[in-house]
């Protein structure tokens, strides 16, 4: 019994120094919890915050017990804690599947892993759960840099997970990084591969993000007077057009959008135009052939150059406005291939309900308007010429340009002709209207974008919110719509403020820089030209690329079966390559070049026959070789005898390290004493 009872005590001392090895210790509970934190902040845009804060909290209960050493609360505390927070999310998500509730329930149960984590074994799992949460993070974005980022996490997570393991040294963290970063390296050839080759879907993956959470600001179909000033100041994009050769002048690249036909005296809104095709047109002078990239929105209009006649999607309809708009919202970057002229005629007259559509006005608005309207309009009958006047009141009479345009009443016409003067293109797009339908001319509110900044280091132009505009359509007998835009006849010395010049309106910081420095603004547009590429050449990878890619390799007739073979033959050379790697790490290599040398010594004796065994010291062995082969006896003892002085004297001189080696280079022994 005493020595059964002393042979447990002696195992169980014996064990303790593996059991106390095993326990997690603060710096690797740090490590591994900081890069949770890192993977959290790609997603903080869709995980709800109540998740992150009891993450953090969890998270920084077992840090503080750890910085004690204290070990994990106690498994009843875990339980509740584990308990109320999946059910907390299942009631706001109502199921545990899907991306944003599965990214969801992974940030939770990484946090409750950290809580119970007692041994290294246990920590192994976060950071397996950290690698998902950076694919969820990268499924829910188009971003590049969001991808150069989880990049990073997972290379630090790589490292941490070096550091839990013991692979590395306690203390030498920067080596930990550099292995985890050569690991990454390796894994590269094999990652590309596999991108290239491996089969692809009908559709990109990035279509799984749900539109509501990739929408960006843009025009809306209801404009009232200072909404545009607001997207004067934004800087985001709203789409990027390549031209298959010269754009047209700035004057006429102006991009239709939302058109507005409907005026409550302050606000003007679309009206739904309903299945009716649009109006058949003359078009004149030049196609322009191009391509829109629409950033997504939460709108179902396309964005094109007035006035398209051609575009590549049948499930597009063009508007009897001329507008063109698809069924569903943009919710994904979308390619509209189109041709369009700048000008054109109507070839039918209007219809008397667009008539009336388009010269219906409120009688209880904006009376001091409608007074100068009957006015101007006694003075001259002729539709052109009224319109001429009414451009020219507006260049004559101190209106000014501005984005600081004082706020208006009801009658907003009124208060901005007569009281303020002062307004963005929606304020005069919206009194040159009300003037046009007063005097009886058809007109309407088209909203759009107008100009744009060209990226030469990519060949397209970038529309932005701040390149947003509004004008105005007036309908002349025999020759249809012609555009008119009233803000362009602000005199110049009256323009305080535009969208050139925003850093004097508290435009963002990006501006003011874009402004003073011209390196900046370059710097901006290779950054988006990288963007262009980076979705262009990566996300829209697809089986006809794939197909593409082989036809460039002379692959003839490729298809799915080629892909597949190409795939394993480049897996198999990823392979071979990966296990050279390895072997080459785990080979030691010796860096001392006199011992460098003193191994080809012993290669070149074992090839005549005489190997050198391991046990054996240099003039041991040069010994044996004398005995064997006494015509190479004063040789080789030489250059044991000189190579055992260089490894074991106190002091080598490089000049006997050299001296030595180059005795070895020389040395060509014969395979028989006779020879």
């Amino acid at each position: 019994m005493s020595a059964s009872l002393f042979a447990a005590k002696r195992s169980v001392t014996l064990n303790a120094p593996s059991v106390m090895a095993e326990r997690v210790t603060f710096e690797q509970l740090l490590w591994v919890t900081a890069c949770l934190g890192l993977a959290l902040l790609a997603s903080m845009s869709t995980l709800p915050l109540w998740i992150v804060a009891v993450v953090g909290m969890v998270a920084g209960i077992r840090l503080v017990l750890a910085a004690r050493g204290s070990d994990a609360p106690p498994r009843a505390i875990r339980l509740i804690i584990a308990a109320v927070a999946i059910g907390l999310l299942f009631l706001q998500f109502h199921t545990f599947n899907g991306l944003s509730a599965g990214s969801a329930l992974l940030s939770l149960i990484a946090g409750l892993k950290v809580l119970e984590t007692r041994t290294r074994r246990d920590l192994y799992v976060v950071p397996m759960i950290i690698y998902f949460l950076c694919l969820a993070a990268i499924l829910q974005s188009e971003s590049f840099w969001l991808l150069a980022y989880l990049v990073g996490v997972c290379w630090l997570t790589t490292a941490a997970l070096m550091r839990v393991s013991r692979v590395s040294r306690v203390g030498e963290w920067r080596g930990s990084v550099r292995h985890a970063g050569r690991i990454l390296a390796q894994a590269l050839p094999l990652a590309l591969a596999l991108w290239l080759f491996f089969p692809r879907l009908g559709s990109p993956l990035w279509q799984t993000p749900n539109a509501a959470n990739q929408a960006t600001s843009g025009l809306s179909d209801t404009m009232s007077p200072g909404d545009i000033t607001d997207l004067g100041l934004s800087d985001d994009i709203a789409f990027r057009v390549h031209f298959n050769g010269d754009p047209p002048p700035r004057t006429e690249r102006y991009y239709r959008g939302p058109v507005l036909h409907d005026f409550d005296g302050h606000t003007w809104s679309r009206t739904d135009a309903g299945a009716l095709a649009a109006p058949p047109l003359v078009f004149k002078g030049k196609p322009y052939q191009y391509t829109v990239s629409l950033e997504p929105n939460q709108h179902s209009w396309l964005f094109a150059l007035d006035w398209p006649s051609q575009w590549d999607a049948a499930s597009d309809v063009l508007t009897n406005d001329y507008m063109l708009m698809q069924a569903t919202p943009v919710s994904t970057p979308t390619d509209i291939v189109a041709t369009s002229y700048t000008h054109s005629e109507a070839a039918q007259p209007i219809t008397i309900g667009m008539r009336q559509r388009d010269t219906r006005l409120s009688r209880n608005h904006n009376p001091r308007t409608l007074e100068l309207a009957a006015k101007m309009r006694s003075e001259h009958s002729d539709d052109l010429d009224y319109i001429h006047a009414v451009l020219d009141m507006f260049h004559e009479q101190p209106f000014y340009y501005t984005l600081n345009s004082p706020r208006l009443a009801d009658d907003s016409v009124d208060g901005f002709l007569f009281d303020t003067k002062r307004g963005y293109c929606g304020h005069y797009a919206s009194a040159f209207a009300v003037l046009m339908r007063a005097a009886g001319i058809p007109t309407r509110v088209v909203t759009g974008y107008q100009g744009g900044t060209y990226n030469r280091f990519a060949n397209y132009w970038i529309l932005r919110q701040s390149d947003a505009h509004a004008w105005d359509e007036v309908w002349i007998e025999g020759s249809g719509w012609l555009r008119i835009d009233p803000t362009g006849s602000i005199a110049a010395e009256r323009v305080e403020a535009g969208l050139n010049d925003l850093a004097t309106q508290g435009a963002a910081d990006t501006s003011r820089w874009e402004q003073r420095s011209t390196w900046f603004k370059d710097v901006r547009l290779r950054l988006d030209a990288l963007r262009v590429m980076w979705r262009d050449r990566i996300l829209r990878f697809s089986q006809t690329s794939q197909e593409k890619l082989l036809a460039r390799m002379h692959i003839p007739e490729p298809d799915g079966q080629k892909v597949a073979l190409v795939l394993a033959a480049c897996l198999i050379l990823a392979m071979v390559w990966l296990t050279w790697q390895v072997r080459r790490d785990l080979t030691p290599r010796t860096r001392d070049p006199v011992s460098r040398a003193y191994e080809r010594l012993c290669r070149r004796l074992a090839a005549i026959g005489l190997p050198r065994s391991p046990y054996e010291g240099a003039e041991a062995y040069a010994a044996r070789v004398a005995a064997a082969r006494p015509d190479l006896a004063a040789t080789v003892g030489a250059l044991c005898r000189r190579y055992s002085q260089l490894r074991y004297a106190n002091t080598p001189t490089d000049s006997a390290a050299a001296s030595f080696i180059s005795g070895v280079r020389a040395f060509r022994p014969a395979k028989s004493a006779g020879k």
